[in-house]
């Protein structure tokens, strides 16, 4: 499953695994169960996360118990009944009351709607396949940047194994935060969020479900891109977001405005860079650069793939995603590429994912200094099985 995976605590048919400082909770049964799992295994984890991101506004009166009965409600009247019961099996597991789970699980658009978190972050991902590729399967490479302070606890690789007909996948994002940030099914579908706020709007719509849930639901119904775009097409944001999607057959993007709905951007070839700035004309915007430097990074990644047309694999994927946009004296880098392992713009990258998508395998990636972690390697094909030995 992985050349360093080693299981440091079980609870149910739930275990929690770390390799090379990333903590892998592999949750077994029904949406119910796996939360309670989750909620005992990852409660420490959990803890530090609210002390960083939560406490700091609790204290200062920014962030309120009203805050978290008002956003915790909002999801949970507005969740599929998966979601619902795994966030009261959470409560359960950790011993949290529910309000405490739904604020850290919605931290994100909390911050967006005060405005607290700064928007512009600076995510990219590629994506390469067919004719473009060494051997015409799909390989992404990403970047998740934000705030310096997300990599003071874990990052988490959560696995789910739902027993109800849901299918299985994996998500990778930080503690107590369960939308699907980076996300693979078991059929192979592949999703990843880019904040789209810069182009798409800032407003954040409560009257409507959380977004980051709703793509749990996704992940766990979809089987194929198609259907992903189709239910894309059904679904009205609560914030702007841009989608990296992809199956074994190939990748598009679709950008979200909060205001406007979403239009699908379809490649060129048989590759694709994804990030921060809409880049479908059908909206009548011109291209926007953005604080993150997203046209930079788009030019960059745009040429490290063409340069590397007929060769991409993991090993190249992972080698291109390690290029840095800006120099040590804050530059741009020549021939650079997305990566910043510090702030030297509006964010930092707090990890990085490497997925070949048609043999369901994973490597992560910590840049920071202050938290490095180098390119860790899981079989995802294993960890959904329900017959694995761990070496």
């Amino acid at each position: 499953m992985s050349e360093q995976l080693n299981q440091i605590a079980e609870s149910g048919n739930g275990e929690l695994y770390e390799a090379n400082g990333f903590v892998v909770p592999v949750l077994s049964g029904t949406w119910r169960e796996m939360g309670h799992q989750y909620g005992a295994l990852m409660v420490d984890h959990m803890q530090q996360a609210y002390d960083v991101l939560i406490k700091p506004g609790r204290d200062a009166g920014a962030i309120t118990d009203n805050d978290a009965v008002t956003l915790t409600n909002r999801a949970m009247s507005t969740f599929s009944t998966r979601n619902r019961e795994f966030y009261e099996g959470a409560a359960a597991g950790s011993g949290w009351p529910i309000d405490r789970v739904g604020m850290l699980d919605q931290v994100m658009e909390f911050g967006m709607y005060q405005s607290k978190i700064h928007a512009f972050a600076g995510c990219t991902t590629i994506m390469s396949w067919g004719g473009h590729s060494a051997d015409g399967g799909i390989y992404t490479g990403r970047n998740m940047d934000w705030a310096p302070t997300f990599n003071e606890f874990a990052q988490v690789l959560t696995i789910r194994k739902p027993n109800d007909g849901s299918h299985r996948y994996a998500t990778v994002g930080w503690p107590g935060m369960y939308g699907a940030f980076t996300a693979l099914n078991e059929h192979g579908v592949y999703l990843d969020i880019h904040d789209g706020t810069s182009m798409g709007g800032s407003v954040v719509y409560v009257e409507r479900p959380p977004i980051l849930n709703v793509l749990s639901d996704l992940m766990a119904e979809t089987a194929s891109r198609s259907a992903l775009i189709s239910r894309f097409n059904g679904i009205m944001p609560s914030t702007s977001l841009i989608y990296s999607l992809a199956d074994e057959t190939g990748g598009a993007s679709m950008e979200s405005s909060s205001l406007g709905g979403n239009r699908l951007r379809e490649p060129d070839g048989e590759s694709l860079v994804v990030v921060n700035t809409f880049l479908n004309p059908d909206w009548g915007l011109g291209r926007r650069e953005t604080v993150s430097n997203s046209l930079r990074r788009f030019a960059n990644m745009t040429e490290r793939l063409a340069e590397n047309e007929g060769s991409v694999d993991a090993r190249i994927t992972r080698d291109l995603m390690d290029l840095t946009l800006f120099n040590a004296d804050g530059t741009f880098a020549e021939n650079g590429g997305a990566t910043k392992p510090t702030v030297q713009d509006a964010d930092s990258t707090n990890y990085q994912t490497v997925v070949d998508v048609q043999r369901r395998q994973m490597w992560l990636k910590v840049p920071a200094p202050t938290a490095f972690a180098d390119w860790t390697h899981f079989d995802l094909a294993t960890l959904w099985s329900d017959d694995r030995t761990v070496e």
